[in-house]
């Protein structure tokens, strides 16, 4: 469940990319909306999904935010470095909850999308909420959050990150064939027994 809460809950993992930063908050400011919540521990407030919608609320000086908690230890919530370690359970994924947690209280943050979470939910089932009904104050200063990293990097960045989104879509894909497949094993197996 989503909720408004103070700001001043929640702390930093990750640094974040300037353009992405820029263009991100352009977008919310012209829509007008906000469309996904921060995703943040209930005991640490450290934010484990949303790092550039944190940013861009702190910079424009929102005093309240829409955030979902979650018990980052609940062994259904995974993490990992890259898209592919939403299926690698025990180990092999270059990053744990306890570094995670360690980095996030530490305020030794980690580049910018170092960090995959994986929920036992969807992210992207929530309803909208206005910047309007949020309480505002005074922008703050956030340039100690921002990477230090040219636009080309982002730009090289956001390349590899769609190639993972690529890798990700074919084991989808084969997945899918998989159970496709024994969806007719099945139906073959059933026709056989009302014979």
């Amino acid at each position: 469940m989503t909720q408004i809460v103070p700001i001043t809950v929640l702390r930093p993992l990750e640094m974040v990319f300037p353009s992405h930063l820029e263009n991100l908050g352009e977008m919310i400011q012209s829509s007008g909306v906000v469309t996904s919540p921060i995703i943040a521990d209930k005991k640490t407030g450290i934010v484990v999904d949303g790092s550039h919608r944190y940013i861009f609320f702190l910079s424009q000086g929102y005093k309240k935010v829409p955030v979902k908690f979650v018990d980052y230890l609940d062994e259904n919530i995974r993490v990992g470095t890259h898209l592919m370690h939403r299926h690698i359970i025990d180990g092999g994924t270059g990053i744990s909850k306890g570094e995670v947690i360690k980095r996030g209280l530490s305020g030794d943050l980690f580049p910018p999308r170092t960090t995959r979470n994986f929920f036992p939910f969807r992210k992207n089932e929530f309803s909208e909420v206005k910047l309007a009904d949020l309480e505002k104050g005074s922008p703050i200063e956030v340039k100690e959050y921002i990477a230090d990293v040219t636009k080309e990097y982002e730009i090289d960045h956001n390349i590899r990150y769609l190639e993972e989104i690529e890798h990700e879509i074919d084991a989808i894909i084969r997945y899918l064939d998989e159970i496709r497949m024994t969806k007719i094993y099945l139906n073959d197996q059933l026709s056989e027994m009302k014979k």
